[in-house]
């Protein structure tokens, strides 16, 4: 005997792509992997972190001796194989390894594509065409366009192949919500990977399951009081498979660690080693000691990590509420305009300034505020549906907040939030869900204050004035030089710590001819920051110009800082120099930087010392004895 089984309505699913939407997302795509090329260039010659090495070496060892080593902590083996991977079919050079990144991070943009398209019937459910496409072709040009994803993509790190895998499984599992077992039990599949990536994301297997078990609970009680056994399969298949898919690709690596170390570590002992690391007053370098005197027995410093780290929180709670409090705020900080603010001596290039201040910070700003605001905004049902995506997309958002908070904030962990925050932003931006008022003016509030811990508005205004007066500056220079002077000083009245300031002051009394003010200026930049290299390329010149022969040593320790930055120093100097170019030069001497550009570093090691050119080196020299001596310029 059959049933008819009276169900309400699901969420209708997104119908397929025009050629116009495939036309956006093959844009988008081409846009993501542009920016991330062109990050890809600017980062060329960033050299390894401690993490990055690690791994790298892991790789390497993986390759030429067929056998797999833990990390100093232990970590999910999925990355190292991975990279091991993208070796052998490539090679092992690192900017290969980071092009071949950049690449993944590009194709990010296209499951949180479907994400978003996934999302659109669930809020409107029969939206304008042009609003159904426009969510998801925004939500494609976010990730596009988003900075932080594209310099993380140049990190031998494990945030690109995480964020490309967790944008699959949240596509999916949002999909698999309309009882297609086939995408549950995918998301299942991609969900272990994602955990043997990153052991966070496990969080997501009683998430997903609950929340496809809510998706099937209108099936499930419909086919209970019609006593019809076929929907109540139909109903829990979903979530049933998702969480055998999930444990079947685990269990494997849980074995082995449990044959290997004698006890139960279900991925890795990251996050018991971290709540002791984090939370204990005595500070991360003396438990990491600690736990490194306990060896290879990652068993033992799993248990001992969990147990010391609860203990510390128990046993000192205003210091844990002080430590919450102060990574609380590190969750909303700007990254970019901190770091450049904090690290003045890094030089970076103009162009990625703007980049980072635009693509990166404020980028992240709207991000943040777009994704609460529509992710947290209550929403009127005009009819029964399957739960709202956004039970287990806040919880997957709070949840990340919290394990940030309880153990420590850096900036990299904030990565995963993006694909539902990118989506939800969307989704407004499109004005399929329109947050009512009180509601987005909370959030908004609650945004501001957070972001008052430090005064990022005053500090944009002080340094867009500083920069403006330098630029000002650096236009008079060669036709007006007191006018520079003034510039230069208004830029230190606006930011008196500035070390530019006083380099700008400096030239401009070079170019006055008062040497012994330009000296006086020079040593102030140079000694409030010392790994600044303008100061010290221009006091070695400033040197030489008098021809000091005491100051020979002097000059060939303020020249050695034509290595401290990746900006082209040969060249900056070439145009600043104030020295007299020699009738003959000892090129590698030490003392050539002002009279050459296009070449490679001094070689020390050699003998006499030499320096490489980069394909097309000039040199510059006096003329013919006759005065007065006009220079000349040779190029090799």
């Amino acid at each position: 005997m059959s049933h008819t089984i009276p169900l309400p309505p699901p969420a209708p699913a997104p119908p397929a792509p025009t050629r116009r939407e495939w036309l956006w997302l093959a844009l988008a795509v081409g846009l993501a992997l542009v920016l991330r090329l062109q990050v890809w260039h600017w980062r060329e010659f960033y050299p390894l972190g401690g993490d990055e090495q690690e791994y790298f070496a892991q790789a390497l060892t993986l390759l030429r001796e067929r056998r797999y080593t833990e990390l100093q902590f232990m970590r999910p083996p999925l990355y190292g194989v991975f990279l091991a991977s993208v070796i052998y079919l490539f090679d092992s050079l690192v900017q290969q390894l980071r092009l071949v990144q950049a690449s993944i991070s590009a194709l990010t943009v296209i499951p949180i594509w479907l994400l978003t398209r996934r999302l659109v019937p669930y809020y409107q459910p029969s939206p304008a065409p042009l609003a159904r496409s426009a969510a998801p072709t925004i939500a494609a040009l976010l990730t596009a366009l988003n900075y932080t994803l594209a310099m993380r993509a140049t990190e031998l790190l494990t945030e690109t192949l995480f964020l490309f895998l967790l944008s699959i499984v949240l596509w999916l599992l949002v999909g698999a919500a309309r009882t297609h077992w086939v995408a549950a039990g995918g998301a299942g599949v991609v969900l272990a990977l994602l955990c043997l990536t990153r052991s966070v994301g496990l969080v997501l297997l009683p998430l997903g399951g609950l929340w496809l078990l809510a998706a099937g609970l209108p099936l499930l009680r419909a086919s209970l009081q019609a006593r019809a056994g076929r929907g109540v399969v139909q109903a829990l298949l979903p979530a049933v498979l998702f969480g055998v898919a999930t444990l079947a690709v685990l269990a494997p690596w849980t074995v082995r660690n449990y044959l290997h170390y004698g006890g139960l570590i279900l991925i890795d002992t990251t996050g018991a080693e971290n709540l002791w690391l984090d939370n204990d007053p005595q500070g991360r370098e003396v438990v990491k000691q600690q736990l490194y005197a306990l060896g290879a027995d990652r068993r033992l410093r799993q248990q001992l990590g969990s147990q010391n780290g609860i203990t510390a929180i128990r046993e000192h709670p205003a210091w844990f509420w002080a430590k919450v409090q102060r990574e609380a705020l590190l969750v909303f900080a700007l990254e970019y305009t901190d770091d450049m603010r904090e690290r003045q001596a890094i030089w970076v290039p103009p162009a990625e300034v703007w980049v980072r201040l635009l693509l990166g910070d404020a980028l992240w700003l709207g991000l943040l505020l777009g994704g609460l605001a529509a992710l947290f905004a209550p929403h009127p049902w005009a009819r029964p549906r399957p739960p709202d995506p956004r039970w287990l997309l806040g919880l997957w958002v709070g949840y990340i907040v919290l394990t940030t908070l309880v153990f420590h904030v850096e900036l990299r962990y904030r990565l995963p939030l993006l694909p539902v925050l990118t989506a939800y932003t969307a989704l407004l931006l499109a004005r399929i869900v329109q947050p009512r008022y009180r509601s987005a003016v909370a959030v908004g509030l609650v945004l501001i204050v957070l972001l008052l811990h430090r005064p990022y508005p005053l500090l944009a205004w002080q340094l867009g004035r500083k920069h403006a007066h330098l630029a000002q500056a650096h236009a008079a220079l060669a036709t007006d030089p007191a006018r520079a002077y003034t510039a230069a000083t208004a830029a230190r009245r606006a930011d008196p710590d500035s070390a530019l300031a006083r380099v700008a002051q400096a030239q401009a009394q070079l170019a006055l001819g008062d040497l012994a003010q330009a000296e006086s200026y020079l040593i102030e930049a140079r000694t409030r920051l010392p790994a600044h290299p303008y100061a010290h390329l221009l006091l070695g010149d400033l040197w030489r110009a008098r021809a000091d022969a005491d100051a020979e040593v002097a000059i060939r320790t303020a020249f050695s800082y034509e290595i401290a930055a990746l900006q082209d120093l040969q060249a900056w100097l070439w145009e600043r120099t104030i020295s007299p170019p020699p009738a003959a030069l000892d090129v590698g001497s030490g003392q050539d930087l002002g009279f050459v550009r296009g070449f490679h570093p001094a070689e020390a090691d050699t003998q006499p010392p030499s320096r490489w050119t980069r394909g097309a080196a000039q040199v510059r020299l006096s003329g013919p004895d006759s005065p007065p001596p006009e220079p000349r310029c040779l190029a090799l």
